[in-house]
């Protein structure tokens, strides 16, 4: 609320973690083809990003990622066709990422268009904040991009429009493995 993201919170409850949230009537999801749309939502996370804002709480992908896998292989259901060659890419995935100096910001960490809403006026709403901490912003593009139809010339046009600037390969590199490890973290959770 206080950056102007989410202005439909109205109560949290501290202990049990309960939301009460103003209803958004004759609301709509972000559409992943609109152009004006899409440069709202990638400035509400650029906002996020560079805010300053901290919390106590942390998403570790790669974490998430190993405790869905821990789940998955309890109940028998690890294996898939080709699970061990994109282990082994997500392992080298890994590596490389784990060498580029990224800082950890505030991230959303669930940045998808159910949870972009615009209102009558096309006032855009960022909700459901259950998954957010202080992560990586590839955390949230790769989200963003992940749950998109966009092909990979268009993947590439979002992250160029979210950095605003010409960038450098290694950080579009970095951005860009973070789409494959979004990609691979909303599989496992599926």
């Amino acid at each position: 609320r206080e950056l102007g993201l989410d202005d439909t919170f109205i109560y949290m409850d501290p202990q049990n973690g309960w939301k009460i949230s103003r209803y958004i009537e004759d609301a709509r999801l972000l559409d992943y083809h609109d152009d004006a749309q899409v440069n709202q939502a990638l400035g509400m996370l650029r906002k996020l990003h560079t805010s300053g804002k901290k919390t106590a709480y942390t998403f570790d992908v790669w974490k998430e990622i190993a405790g869905f896998e821990q789940s998955l292989k309890r109940v028998h259901r690890d294996e898939f066709e080709d699970m061990a060659e994109i282990r082994s890419g997500m392992a080298q995935l890994r590596g490389c990422m784990a060498a580029d100096p990224v800082e950890p910001c505030l991230c959303h960490c669930d940045s998808y268009a159910p949870n972009f809403l615009l209102d009558r006026s096309g006032k855009m709403y960022l909700i459901d904040w259950e998954y957010s901490g202080m992560s990586e912003p590839g955390a949230d593009l790769g989200t963003f991009i992940a749950w998109a139809d966009y092909t990979e010339a268009q993947a590439m046009e979002i992250l160029r429009r979210y950095l605003q600037t010409d960038v450098d390969d290694g950080r579009l590199r970095h951005l860009v493995g973070s789409v494959a490890v979004s990609s691979f973290y909303w599989f496992l959770w599926a």
